[in-house]
């Protein structure tokens, strides 16, 4: 007998070796632009980006984001953007974003709190979180806008 909730051992490792490879297949080849005009911080967030096997787009001028949504082709899958830069905000990029049908939006910053969070979310941005983010934590929130997204692929 099994407890109720839990996979015999072997249905186990099967489940679970299907599930990282549904995974892998959801981030794989996905479209990602990153905006931070911080360039330590964009960097790492693409390197972790890319590790996961997503073509990722970075822009460290915020400016250039409007020409970069128009103009991509094959469109992105999802847009990571810092809140505060100078000359546009990640409040523009979400309008911006907000503009294209079902764009995921994850909104990452250094001067957050639970107002700014709340106002973020009501936006439309799909998650907020605060810097410093771990690689595993963005990796997870990715995931999940990817997997909630309608326009992805199955």
């Amino acid at each position: 007998m099994h407890a109720i909730g839990f996979l015999p051992p072997d249905d186990f490792a099967i489940n679970r070796r299907y599930s990282f490879r549904t995974i892998m297949k959801n981030l794989r080849n996905k479209s990602v632009l990153v905006v931070d005009d911080d360039p330590g911080m964009l960097r790492a967030m693409m390197k972790v980006l890319a590790k996961e096997g997503m073509r990722v787009t970075g822009l460290s001028d915020p400016t250039a984001v409007v020409t970069t949504l128009a103009e991509s082709e094959p469109r992105f899958d999802l847009v990571i953007t810092d809140l505060r830069m100078p000359t546009f905000s990640g409040r523009g990029v979400l309008a911006l974003a907000s503009a294209l049908p079902k764009l995921p939006v994850i909104i990452i910053t250094a001067f957050g709190g639970a107002q700014v969070e709340a106002q973020a979310l009501q936006l439309g941005a799909f998650a907020f979180l605060e810097k410093p983010v771990a690689a595993a934590e963005l990796v997870g929130v990715v995931r999940r806008a990817i997997e909630a997204s309608p326009i992805r692929e199955v």
